[in-house]
């Protein structure tokens, strides 16, 4: 039965080939086919510190902002326990006088006020941003934000996304993990914030391409819903992606393999870089697997395959795209340890009870 089965095709990465995806590295290359972008480099430590720690804690200033202002006891609300404090911030600050120097939270205008006062004259200048730092955006915290996107119209709405991202964090802490060099070099990549300026697009639109050895061996649709006008498209895109990357990436990009996002609007005469992702698998493959890239053989008389999504698949829309990131960390890590998982199991049985024990006591 073993025949069978394909081993898992091996994708090296090394720490260089990351390091030149990183935004500030490809972007002055390609500065034309992005959008406006503000790039913030390096940022200060005390915002990383910000960043990593639990809890969100968010700054009052004397501008209004609807994350900070005190919210009015009602009827509908007078259940919520942490409004009673009279605390605004994402966190509990509440410690003994001999704790609050160690358990005291990062606060943008005591840590890093020009830094923060910078974060706002880019808002100035762009209106709205999308926020992400070297490699990631936030895509997986939008649940977060009233308008469900990564659009920030004031700098408390980029502290909640970045404080709330599981890629932003990946970012931070793993970013060299998977490399096959990462033993040799402990030294941490110097981190930046880029601030691009917002505008609406069509996801519909959005595609992924994968090159490997200057060759486009796939691209996929980046968002995996049904869209009935694309398949005719589809020659279009590849004639725009080919002499995109022939013409303009590879020219100038540093890495034979890598992955490109890009976007193809109306009239579909233009290409726009959104992103380069390092040739590896902590890079999302979409419609394909690693294993298919891996092992695809191109010659010259082959083509390669467009991916989208042929027909609607309702049972896509009973889950949130990102939504694996929004459950508690502890189910996470709980999942990746059987000893965590039982634990976790007898906890869950434990409230189970003590709930149905107070509601016995409710009727009685």
């Amino acid at each position: 039965m073993t025949e069978n089965y394909k081993p898992l095709s091996d994708v090296p990465v090394t720490r260089k080939q990351i390091e030149n995806c990183t935004f500030s590295n490809w972007y002055p290359l390609f500065k034309e086919y992005a959008p406006k972008t503000e790039i913030i480099k390096p940022i200060p430590h005390e915002f990383i510190q910000y960043l990593e720690q639990d809890g969100i804690t968010l700054p009052k200033e004397h501008d209004p902002s609807f994350y900070t202002v005190p919210l009015e006891k009602n009827e509908e609300n007078e259940y919520s326990d942490w409004e009673e404090d009279g605390e605004q911030n994402y966190s509990d600050d509440s410690s003994d006088d001999e704790d609050v120097e160690k358990l005291r939270k990062v606060n943008p205008l005591e840590d890093f006020p020009e830094f923060h006062n910078q974060l706002k004259s880019v808002l100035d200048k762009f209106g709205s941003v999308a926020p992400k730092l070297n490699w990631s955006a936030p895509q997986d915290a939008t649940w977060i934000l009233p308008n469900n996107s990564m659009k920030c119209n004031e700098v408390n709405e980029i502290y909640l996304l970045l404080n709330a991202s599981n890629y932003i964090m990946h970012d931070l802490q793993y970013a060299f993990d998977d490399c096959v060099d990462a033993k040799e070099s402990l030294q941490k990549p110097t981190f930046e914030l880029v601030l691009r300026q917002w505008f609406d697009i069509n996801p519909a639109l959005e595609f992924r391409v994968f090159v490997k050895d200057k060759e486009v061996i796939g691209a996929s649709q980046r968002d995996l819903n049904y869209y009935d006008f694309l398949k005719p498209l589809t020659n279009t895109f590849k004639d725009l992606i080919d002499e995109f990357v022939e013409d303009t990436v590879l020219p100038k990009f540093s890495d034979d393999s890598f992955v490109l996002d890009i976007y193809i609007p109306r009239p579909f005469n233009k290409v726009f870089l959104i992103d380069i992702n390092p040739f590896a698998r902590k890079t999302d493959s979409l419609m394909f697997s690693w294993n298919e890239l891996m092992t695809t053989k191109k010659t010259d008389e082959d083509d390669y395959e467009l991916r989208i999504v042929l027909k609607n698949n309702t049972g896509r829309f009973a889950c949130k795209e990102h939504s694996e990131n929004q459950v508690p960390d502890d189910v996470v890590q709980a999942s990746l340890d059987p000893n965590s998982i039982r634990e976790l199991a007898v906890k869950w049985k434990e409230l189970l009870a003590m709930q149905k024990k107070e509601e016995t006591n409710d009727v009685i």
